[in-house]
């Protein structure tokens, strides 16, 4: 299992559906892909840093691929 998803089984916002998108380009990804709520982080972008459980965060990174999927 990643480390990317809490450890324990703890996956409230069910992030180990979406881990198989890691390493995979972030332009292929879309936020209508997801569960209603989930964010795709991009560089540079503004977010909230607001803890949220029940909320998945897909995250790309400066070289344009998916890099964690998480939940929070």
């Amino acid at each position: 299992q990643s480390a990317s998803v809490a450890q324990g089984g703890n996956d409230p916002c069910g992030a180990a559906k979406f881990e198989h998108l890691v390493g995979t380009p972030g332009d292929k990804v879309q936020a209508s892909m997801f569960p209603a709520g989930a964010r795709v982080l991009r560089p540079g972008m503004v977010m909230t840093m607001d803890y949220r459980g029940d909320r998945l965060n897909v995250v790309v990174n400066e070289a344009g691929k998916v890099d964690r999927v998480y939940c929070g």
